[in-house]
């Protein structure tokens, strides 16, 4: 029994003084007792049908990628187009700018197929999925291809249930080695619409919290408690990982953000994804990439579920 329960319980005894009054009150106490009861029950009910859920969310998913893998052998990318939305987006850390629509997602695949040809392979891993909402699932894990190239991804899902199609993706490459100092920064158009002064926000405190050092502030301050973060550094899940693996930029060296697009996806959810660029004192620009972050809206502020982010890795 809970502490709230017993409170409740309680505070009903020590009114009881069985006359007529009393018999009402007792009245009131047994009713009260039955409706906790009935709470308990629910509950215990609830948290067996979230338990058989999450089962089948991660059969679901791993369904879909299985699925998703039998496509890319094919190197048609017409074929893997079919697996977003018309208006879906995808960030890839070999481009600069995102894809917007079905057809600008398939093209990219088809492009990517030209220039490695020879016998496409993909392998697929799902570290974590479930359901954010009625009918939308977030699911992260790892890639794996050709020449032992491998990397991270998120993805959000709009699902009926018996499968799923993308919304969002966001595709890095781990520990991409290429000299970035060399190539030429481009940015998409930033974002102004509806939800900009929250996102400005939030970009503020990850930042000034990031290049200050703040690793433990910024997880407190900008992730859920089961926050997940997919970078070209890994995967990590919950403050405590947060924490051990964010690393603030070195001496000298600060990062900073922008925002590119913005889209709710249900009451409470967003989705926000933008580019970010490291500099040196001098100005060099050392680092830049895009993000992609699925977000809560709590009390007019957004807080990330899952932050994704990568370096950009070359065409």
């Amino acid at each position: 029994m809970t502490r709230t329960k017993r409170m409740l319980i309680n505070k009903t005894f020590t009114k009881a003084h069985f006359g007529y009054n009393d018999m009402k009150q007792l009245t009131r106490f047994l009713t009260l007792c039955l409706l906790l009861t009935g709470v308990s029950a629910l509950t215990g009910c609830n948290e067996g049908e979230n338990a058989a859920s999450d089962l089948d969310v991660m059969e679901l998913i791993d369904a879909h990628m299985k699925n998703f893998e039998e496509t890319w052998a094919t190197g048609d990318g017409s074929l893997l187009g079919a697996f977003y939305a018309e208006d879906a987006v995808r960030i890839a850390s070999n481009r600069q700018k995102p894809l917007y629509g079905r057809k600008a997602i398939a093209d990219h695949f088809d492009l990517g197929f030209e220039q490695d040809a020879d016998d496409p392979q993909l392998s697929l891993k799902v570290v974590a999925a479930r359901s954010v909402g009625n009918d939308l699932i977030l699911a992260v894990g790892e890639w794996y291809g050709t020449s032992e190239r491998k990397g991270a991804w998120f993805n959000l899902f709009q699902t009926d249930g018996a499968s799923v199609i993308s919304l969002f993706d966001n595709a890095m490459t781990y520990n991409p080695t290429n000299d970035l100092s060399q190539v030429e920064r481009l940015y998409d158009e930033e974002y102004v619409g509806e939800g900009s002064d929250m996102v400005n926000r939030a970009i503020e405190r990850y930042t000034s919290n990031l290049n200050a050092g703040n690793i433990e502030a910024l997880a407190e301050q900008m992730f859920e408690v089961d926050g997940i973060q997919v970078s070209h550094n890994g995967i990590f899940q919950g403050h405590e990982e947060l924490v051990a693996g964010i690393a603030p930029p070195d001496d000298g060296v600060t990062m900073t953000a922008q925002g590119y697009g913005y889209l709710p996806v249900a009451d409470d959810l967003v989705l926000n994804w933008g580019g970010y660029h490291a500099k040196n004192n001098e100005g060099a620009l050392l680092a830049f990439g895009q993000w992609g972050n699925l977000l809560r809206i709590v009390d007019g502020d957004i807080i990330l579920i899952v932050e994704a982010a990568g370096v950009y890795s070359g065409n």
